[in-house]
């Protein structure tokens, strides 16, 4: 419930801030799987572009798993790349820190990695976007994580 509660306020936060200050800000929800362990949950994000060539990003994923498993991801993206014909189609290299959590019974471990990955976001109609997000996290329990989802 606490996790819960943090992740509400964290997103209130960043949507609050988003109103504050000028530039483009998307608020994202979809899935994210890791692939060390074999975990799925769920996942809310905020993007904010500081201009043309660069954003912040923050990310909440909770795993559905015996334990308590939970991520939160701060990565700077480069959007220097435009590929293809699609009009808005966005390939931007990231990187940035992923602070983990795992607790069993009240016992647990918080690690700090590093985050190396692509995000790929493709325009719809309506002001959405569909996003994927492949990376390598580089910590005590490193591997390979992929989340997708969408971009209200």
């Amino acid at each position: 419930m606490k996790v819960l509660f943090a992740l509400v306020m964290c997103l209130g936060a960043f949507t609050y801030s988003a109103q504050a200050q000028q530039g483009e800000f998307k608020f994202g929800a979809g899935a994210h799987f890791f692939f060390d362990g074999a975990s799925f949950g769920v996942q809310g994000k905020g993007n904010y572009g500081i201009n043309d060539e660069w954003a912040g990003q923050a990310s909440f994923s909770y795993f559905f798993e015996d334990f308590t498993f939970w991520t939160l991801d701060l990565d700077a993206h480069y959007g220097g790349l435009e590929l293809g014909d699609v009009e808005g189609f966005a390939l931007k290299p990231f990187a940035g820190l992923q602070i983990a959590n795992v607790s069993v019974a009240g016992f647990g471990n918080t690690e700090i990695g590093i985050n190396l990955g692509l995000n790929a976001t493709l325009p719809l109609d309506g002001g959405l976007s569909v996003y994927i997000e492949p990376k390598l996290v580089i910590s005590g329990a490193s591997g390979l994580a992929l989340a997708g989802g969408v971009y209200f």
